[in-house]
């Protein structure tokens, strides 16, 4: 598969030796008859999709994370959905369905796992992540404005914060609007801004584990100041746990996330405050005094196919790409990510001293926006692996640097960027 320009501009797609001309009228080239549209039941559609999802998962193993499953992802389903993928193989697949089962579950999720306790040990991060996420949000909106105008600057500053969830509830409020063009601008964000974050985030990492070895090679500090308080309220007994844990089965699980989803619509109805936003608070609450576990889809035995479902979903917006599009929002999103990219420099920068932190280590915390796990867990684990070979060191690189950036991914991606997607969705689609 290769493409070409040829003489007159015109962009080709080269597959198994057949021309297909990539016009920007939607559906021209089936119009044309150059490719055959597959006719696909649920079971041979449910295949084609979990197996490019796997492409993906290969790729960005085999690249360790450099070229993202997700893009890998999008390029298939784009050429598919151009070529032979019908418009509508999610739906055939039931992908649809159980995408929207996860949407009403992960949001709970996501608020399981905010810990207050932690985000109060470790403050300091929570600021630096914060003013990334203001810094970010201020210039989207700023120059995205602009540039591009209000709608289309409110529906790229929630993703260009960080995670799915953020694009995925802009898709949904873009294509209820009738601008799925918009919903496309929202995953591209998402799929994408990792070619920046990646090797930015490595370089500083690299930095900050080389500082840290030299402080810890002149005994400037000890292993022990890295190491973690034990919460003594943690041993007392929650209220979930008074439910006997031969009775918490995977079922158990699911029923606890969709009566407490049901709860957040009504809650919903009632406040008219976004569902999204609704349902990460109660989780927050929820977990916070005991009354639901942490991370309770981990538990459910079902993470697996619809976490799968969730990711697959966002490839929904592609569907309508034409190639004229997809180059006028690529130039958008470079534009859009090189300033995000500054803004969290320019915003992060005047905070770390003051907090106690190097330059490389604030840019990195606030660099999560673009990350979030498990891409922060395995840029520090390899960090780590690049600056030492000595068990003892490693483990204070790691005891130092891990939970800062696992605290700054749950603030920015699992938190603030669903949050910021709830508010900003109704203000660029009114």
């Amino acid at each position: 598969m290769t493409f070409w320009v040829d003489e007159s501009g015109k962009v080709l797609l080269i597959l198994n030796n057949v021309e297909v001309l990539l016009s920007a009228d939607l559906g021209s080239v089936r119009e044309k008859g150059l490719c055959k549209m597959l006719t696909l039941n649920m079971g041979s559609a449910l295949a084609i999709v979990i197996v490019t999802m796997l492409i993906g998962d290969v790729i960005s193993n085999l690249t360790k994370g450099l070229v993202p499953q997700m893009l890998v992802v999008a390029v298939i389903f784009l050429v598919g959905f151009w070529t032979v993928f019908p418009a509508d193989i999610l739906e055939i697949a039931g992908i649809k369905t159980l995408s929207d089962i996860m949407v009403s579950f992960i949001l709970i999720h996501v608020g399981t796992m905010f810990n207050v306790k932690d985000m109060i040990r470790e403050w300091k991060v929570v600021v630096i992540t914060l003013a990334a996420v203001v810094g970010i949000v201020a210039a989207t909106l700023a120059v995205g404005t602009l540039l591009f105008g209000k709608t289309t600057a409110f529906t790229a500053a929630a993703p260009m914060t960080g995670g799915g969830m953020a694009a995925l509830i802009i898709q949904g409020a873009a294509n209820e609007a009738g601008r799925p063009d918009l919903g496309m601008l929202a995953m591209m964000i998402f799929v994408l801004q990792g070619f920046l974050a990646f090797p930015l985030t490595a370089r500083v990492l690299g930095q900050e584990s080389k500082r840290l070895l030299k402080d810890y090679r002149q005994q400037t500090v000890t292993q022990t100041e890295t190491s973690e308080v034990v919460d003594e309220s943690e041993t007392k007994k929650r209220i979930y746990e008074y439910v006997p844990e031969r009775f918490r089965s995977p079922t158990y699980y699911l029923a606890v996330l969709a009566i407490i989803g049901y709860l957040c619509g009504v809650l919903t109805t009632a406040t008219g405050v976004n569902n999204a936003i609704i349902q990460i608070l109660v989780g927050i609450v929820l977990s916070f005094f005991g009354i639901i576990e942490p991370k309770p889809l981990d538990k459910s035995a079902s993470t697996g196919i619809l976490n799968l479902a969730l990711f697959a979903s966002f490839m929904s917006s592609f569907a309508l790409a034409t190639w004229s599009l997809m180059v006028a929002l690529l130039a958008q999103i470079a534009v859009l990510l090189v300033v995000g990219v500054i803004a969290t420099f320019v915003a992060t920068f005047f905070f770390g001293k003051p907090l106690g932190f190097s330059r490389p280590m604030t840019f990195a915390i606030g660099m999560n926006c673009f990350l979030g796990f498990p891409f922060n867990f395995a840029l520090t684990t390899e960090a780590v692996k690049g600056a030492t070979d000595d068990p003892a060191e490693a483990d204070y690189l790691t005891a130092y640097l891990m939970p800062k950036m696992i605290i700054a991914g749950v603030v920015s991606i699992s938190l603030v960027s669903a949050i910021l997607a709830g508010v900003f969705a109704p203000i660029a689609f009114r």
